[in-house]
């Protein structure tokens, strides 16, 4: 999908790492060796700027509180600020989710937590990850 987004000009250009190479090892608060694990990470150019993103693909196997775990995890590896002393930013999370009603469950979840910031994440069905990347949907 996102090389052909850049085959038909959208993109300029899009580096995509899967699994394992996607992921970051970081040490959490207690010392501990953790790894956020994202099933994606992907770098796209388009004409201004540089944009990065981490991509979970859910097919709705697993509760909402367990994608709440893995969100906390994202903060977690936010906090310890490796990605953004590596790169000067860090990326947006994009949750793929198979329908509305999941998106709706996780979005409120998320806002629900005292722990995370909303504004890291973004939701979108399996057919709107471009659309999300370019600033179309939310």
């Amino acid at each position: 999908m996102l090389v052909r987004a850049q085959r038909r000009g959208i993109f300029r250009h899009v580096e995509v790492h899967t699994e394992p190479e996607s992921w970051r090892t970081f040490t959490g608060l207690g010392g501990e060796r953790r790894t956020l694990q994202p099933d994606l990470f992907a770098s796209t150019t388009q004409p201004r700027f540089v944009d990065r993103w981490f991509i979970e693909v859910d097919r709705g196997t697993e509760s909402i509180p367990t994608l709440l775990g893995k969100c906390a995890v994202y903060e977690d590896y936010r906090r310890s600020g490796i990605e953004q002393s590596a790169a000067g930013i860090f990326p947006l999370v994009i949750w793929q989710l198979p329908s509305t009603k999941r998106i709706d469950a996780l979005a409120a979840a998320i806002a629900r937590s005292t722990h995370l910031l909303p504004e890291l994440f973004r939701f979108t069905l399996p057919d709107g990850l471009v659309s999300v990347m370019t600033g179309g949907a939310t």
